[in-house]
């Protein structure tokens, strides 16, 4: 399946605004997440270690308790076991999937995620980003809202670079 063979891949999610929801938590995506996790699990059988074989990055702690929910409804210890973080706490840490929630519901959010931006040599360089990507040793996987985070030229061209290469996944989980 493509969730196996490719280095890069982005799930979309759609907005799930609650007017009675944290604005730092995303159901829909921890959904996607757990699932992810579950297929992965699924694909590895026995060579599953929760120590190494997949790892889960958000902006918010908040959502590491809806992922967490998610993940023990479907009843797999292992996976209980998975680290599952924020990206400052990530840091010097790998793992050989890594599963990226941006989680976020509000235009008014970017300015939290691209607070570590610098710019380098004409280059806009998202620290947080980078950090994230550079958690995975063999494949990087992101689930986002498309529409809220175009609103960042840095966001928007990843993105843009990933419908390029065809990693876009136009169907859920």
């Amino acid at each position: 399946t493509l969730l196996h063979h490719h280095r890069l891949l982005y799930f979309p999610s759609a907005g799930n605004l609650s007017p009675t929801q944290s604005d730092k938590v995303n159901p829909v995506e921890a959904r996607i997440v757990a699932r992810i996790v579950g297929r992965i699990y699924s694909y590895c059988g026995k060579g599953f270690d929760p120590d190494r074989t997949v790892g889960v990055i958000v902006p918010y702690r908040n959502q590491i308790a809806m992922i967490r929910r998610e993940i023990e409804q479907m009843g797999i210890e292992p996976l209980t076991r998975i680290s599952i973080d924020t990206v400052e706490r990530y840091q010097g840490s790998q793992r050989d999937v890594i599963i990226y929630s941006f989680t976020i519901q509000h235009a008014y959010q970017l300015d939290f995620l691209t607070a570590n931006c610098m710019e380098e040599d004409g280059l806009v360089i998202d620290r947080k980003l980078n950090v994230t990507l550079t958690r995975a040793r063999r494949q990087m996987i992101l689930t986002g809202n498309p529409e809220i985070l175009s609103g960042s030229d840095v966001y928007a061209g990843l993105m843009e670079r990933i419908r390029r290469d065809g990693k876009y996944m136009k169907w859920t989980l």
